[in-house]
């Protein structure tokens, strides 16, 4: 049998027939002009019949049910008090700021913990290296040393860096006058909630 009667054929049994699991009779008529249909009953008069018996085939089972699911937490009672850190009435504490010093004792506020690290010449760092022409081209490794502000030095320095953006976005280019500006925003917004 060809091909694509095989597959009309398992359209029709999709289709049309009895129950999961019964008999089903597929006719298979040939008209004088070639043209071949498969159909539940007999073949008119004066076409070419053929019928196959077959079972029609059982749905799969269903799948299982879907898992409960977690009851929803029970909203939180509007009359408990408030965690023990809260205290109504004090301002939000500002974002962390850390304080990096560098080898030479130079300094420079961060809002992330960021400690930078480069290779300083021995001759930078104070080492006698005469006499030495490879000595005279190294470099030893060193790292700043960050550490965080507490909230009221924080809030100094973020007062400091406000004014200090407020002057930027004065004397700003076109390209980036929208980041100073919108820097501002962010510093007044920190200053006026946590640094009354």
């Amino acid at each position: 049998m060809r091909p694509w009667v095989i597959a009309s054929l398992a359209s029709l049994l999709a289709l049309v027939g009895p129950a999961a699991g019964e008999d089903l009779t597929v006719y298979r008529c040939q008209d004088a002009g070639g043209r071949v249909t498969l159909q539940d009953e007999p073949c008119p008069a004066g076409q070419q019949q053929s019928a196959r018996s077959m079972v029609r085939p059982r749905d799969p089972a269903p799948p299982p049910p879907a898992p409960e699911r977690e009851p929803e937490p029970a909203p939180v009672d509007a009359a408990l008090p408030p965690p023990a850190y809260y205290e109504p009435g004090l301002p939000f504490p500002p974002p962390p700021l850390f304080q990096c010093t560098d080898y030479d004792g130079s300094q420079r506020f961060s809002e992330d913990y960021d400690p930078a690290t480069r290779c300083v010449p021995l001759p930078v760092l104070g080492y006698d290296v005469r006499g030495s022409s490879a000595a005279a081209g190294t470099c030893r490794w060193v790292t700043e040393s960050c550490v965080r502000l507490d909230d009221g030095d924080a809030c100094e320095q973020f007062r400091a860096k406000l004014k200090q953006a407020r002057s930027d976005a004065l004397h700003a280019f076109s390209d980036t006058a929208a980041y100073r500006k919108s820097e501002v925003l962010r510093l007044d917004a920190i200053v006026a909630e946590s640094c009354p």
